[in-house]
């Protein structure tokens, strides 16, 4: 990136309306600091995207927004575009800056980044599902984000991930970069369907993907997932504590269960397993408690969202399989009222 930056300077220097939009953010950054947030935010954001190989599905590789895999695509937008919406974004970061949220914000994804190049640019919109034209990536529907859950995420990683104020940083650490990474921000492996998707970041498969979720969802996600972990049996109760009184956590549930099995996840176990892992085999996975696939638009609860996800144990997600949640609840009432009646232990 570093390289594609030096590569670029020429061209944002020869921009008058760019040399004099810089001024006043560098003022503010720092020189380093607009390095790295003119090489990761603007030139990844704005610039790139970050596309599945086909026909493989195998991996991904970055491409430019007006690489020909796009062309007819809702994502694909032109060099020229991109520079304009380049240019926007600058043109409006001072300003955005002003606000003491903001700043934290910024300083926060610089320090405490889960993903490479991540800073808070989103979208403000998606096509809606029947819409097969609109572009995503268009001047006006990108824009710098801030939401109150974005900055308590924030705050909540560093807070974890620190040793002075952490009870395992390392371990929280792993926790982060692990599980609660990949689940949350980056795409499943589906290779049927009409949109083939295989760890692509959550914004950038199509729009119409069952897996696509803006980056703001995704960090609600990210905040879901380490509240319902701080409820864990046996999460070092000092520990949740500090959180609540920073004002970074707000929890007042009881201990966490499985969704499906409604048995208390340990947290005791969870860190054993973590640490000291077998390849393919794991107690306590993350899950969508109505499945992507179900893909109902009625439902307040499906997609990618806060409130469609959960920790749940490899007995509960074994039992679930494809089921939405309600459904799998309603089966195995069925089949507890049927062995009642049995008088079946």
């Amino acid at each position: 990136m570093t390289n594609l930056y030096q590569a670029a300077l020429p061209l944002f220097s020869s921009d008058s309306r760019i040399s004099q939009l810089m001024i006043p953010i560098t003022a503010q950054l720092g020189s380093e600091k607009y390095l790295s947030f003119v090489s990761g935010a603007i030139l990844r954001h704005v610039f790139l995207i970050e596309l599945v190989k086909v026909p493989t599905i195998d991996s991904t590789k970055f491409r430019t927004r007006w690489f020909e895999q796009l062309n007819g695509d809702q994502r694909y937008c032109s060099f020229d575009e991109c520079l304009e919406i380049a240019i926007d974004l600058i043109s409006k970061l001072d300003q955005w800056l002003q606000t003491p949220e903001h700043r934290e914000t910024l300083e926060l994804f610089f320090k405490h980044p889960q993903l490479p190049y991540e800073a808070p640019i989103d979208y403000l919109a998606k096509p809606d599902i029947s819409d097969k034209t609109t572009r995503i990536h268009q001047l006006g529907n990108v824009a710098w984000t801030y939401t109150e859950t974005i900055l308590r995420t924030l705050k909540l990683r560093k807070f974890l991930t620190q040793g002075e104020t952490s009870p395992d940083a390392k371990f929280f650490k792993l926790v982060l970069s692990d599980k609660i990474k990949i689940k949350t921000y980056l795409t499943d492996r589906a290779l049927t369907g009409n949109f083939k998707t295989n760890r692509e970041k959550r914004w950038e498969t199509h729009p119409h993907s069952v897996q696509f979720a803006n980056r703001r969802t995704c960090m609600e996600i990210e905040y879901v997932l380490i509240e319902q972990l701080c409820t864990f049996d046996g999460f070092p109760a000092t520990s949740r504590q500090a959180l609540e009184q920073e004002k970074i956590l707000f929890n007042t549930q009881p201990v966490f269960q499985c969704p499906i099995t409604l048995i208390p996840m340990s947290f005791e176990k969870f860190e054993a397993e973590l640490t000291t892992r077998t390849h393919g085999k794991s107690s306590f996975q993350v899950g969508h408690l109505n499945p992507l696939k179900l893909d109902d638009p009625a439902s307040a609860t499906s997609g990618h969202t806060a409130d469609n996800i959960s920790w749940i144990s490899d007995d509960g997600n074994r039992i679930q399989g494809s089921k939405s949640l309600d459904s799998i609840r309603k089966l195995l009432k069925q089949i507890a009222d049927n062995y009642q009646k049995l008088k079946l232990h």
